[in-house]
């Protein structure tokens, strides 16, 4: 009896557990994921593609149909953007060194001749007179050229919009060419067209950017128009007057006013103001790789005439120096104005560098412009093509319904 009581209490135990462990694992519920967790609940929810979407056809197909989806492209790290963003810092700091070096041998030899010239007459306190202001611009086309080195170091660390720095420049620009222009007027005694010219258009550039600066559209129009005009009146100067021959006297073919040949230099500032007006007035981004073209084509033609000016002026430096112990405009000077101006004829080869940098860089910006203008075309025609994937594509079938065919009644 003892053995039978024992087997039937280790039985009830046992179904006692089957029964627990029966309800424990009943209360367990078990763990479904999400449809929005699941991997596959991305196949299953059609994106919303609106007439201003950006969805490629490959990312569409990867949403869709994924075993037709293609990989993406990775973008490159080292593109073009990258290349200009590195070359530009080195081409302004190369040019600011050529505006420096040479403008300080400029001062040293108008200090010379301005030590030379005596107060006798009226006459020549005007001369006097012109060449200080020959010495000023001197000294702020230094400044110009220190500020082109500093904005080249900081091209790729500025957070803002460069409208002001831009605005100083012009300013400061427009005064060195304000005072090449009265100082012309003092040493030659009289305004001819060409001076009142030199005269009048920086004028026009600094009242253009002042106006500019105003946020209106109007003040835009106004000072676009003054810009243009202004550089029209500055190219005509350049072409038929040669500004630094008036304070020296050598018989050189001086460049323009900023070391540029004449020509191209001329050419520079109609295309150059003509450049700006779109580049400010292109704001969107299918807009904006025309201005960048424009710009380009200005930085190609001054480029040129940077690299083809100062070599001309430099072998006619080296020319009137081999020259000096016979004849020529250094004959009977001092040696250190002799050493001064060979000093003058090797600074222009930071310009001459310059000048190719600058080629360089409107080459890369053509470049640029063009993978612009193919990603423009490129998002065009893909969404062009998405919309039509879309309208192509079958709709849903709902679960529950059923169509019936014509004719078949209802069953009850």
């Amino acid at each position: 009896m003892s053995k039978a009581k024992t087997k039937r209490t280790k039985k009830t135990k046992r179904t006692k557990k089957t029964v627990k462990t029966k309800k424990e694992t009943s209360q367990i519920k078990p763990v479904v994921p999400k449809p929005e967790e699941s991997k596959d609940a991305v196949f299953l929810k059609k994106p919303e593609i609106s007439n201003e979407s950006s969805v490629t056809k490959a990312e569409l197909l990867s949403v869709l149909e994924p075993e037709k989806a293609v990989p993406l492209p990775k973008p490159e790290i080292r593109d073009i953007k990258w290349t200009m963003r590195r070359f530009i810092p080195l081409t302004t700091t190369v040019l600011g060194l050529g505006y420096i070096l040479p403008n300080i041998a400029i001062v040293i030899i108008l200090s010379y001749i301005l030590s030379q010239t005596s107060i006798s007459s009226l006459h020549m306190i005007t001369q006097i007179s012109g060449i200080i202001l020959f010495l000023m611009a001197s000294i702020v086309m230094m400044v110009i050229g220190a500020a082109l080195i500093v904005g080249g170091m900081r091209y790729n660390k500025r957070k803002q919009s460069p409208r002001g720095i831009i605005f100083i420049g012009v300013l400061f620009a427009s005064f060195y060419l304000l005072c090449l222009g009265v100082g012309s007027a003092l040493v030659l005694s009289e305004i001819n067209l060409n001076v009142g010219l030199l005269i009048v258009g920086p004028i026009f550039i600094m009242v253009s950017a002042a106006v500019y600066m105003v946020p209106s559209l109007a003040s835009r129009l106004i000072g676009h128009t003054l810009g243009i005009i202004g550089g029209f009146l500055l190219a005509i100067v350049t072409f038929n007057f040669q500004i630094l021959e008036v304070a020296t006297g050598w018989g050189v073919p001086f460049p323009g006013p900023f070391m540029s040949l004449t020509v191209m230099e001329g050419i520079a500032m109609i295309l150059g103001a003509i450049a700006i007006a779109i580049y400010s007035s292109f704001a969107g981004r299918n807009e904006k790789p025309v201005a960048y073209v424009l710009l380009s084509i200005v930085g190609l033609i001054y480029g040129i005439g940077v690299f083809i000016g100062p070599l001309i002026l430099s072998f006619s430096f080296l020319d009137i120096v081999w020259k000096a112990p016979w004849l020529g405009p250094l004959y009977g000077l001092p040696s250190w104005v002799v050493d001064t101006t060979i000093f003058w004829s090797a600074s222009l080869i930071l310009l001459e560098i310059g000048g190719i940098l600058l080629i360089l860089s409107s080459c890369l910006g053509f470049v640029f412009a063009a993978q612009e203008f193919s990603k423009i075309y490129a998002a065009s025609s893909e969404t062009s093509e998405v919309h039509a994937y879309v309208s192509e594509t079958p709709p849903k079938k709902i679960k529950g319904v059923v169509k019936r065919k014509a004719g078949v009644a209802k069953p009850q």
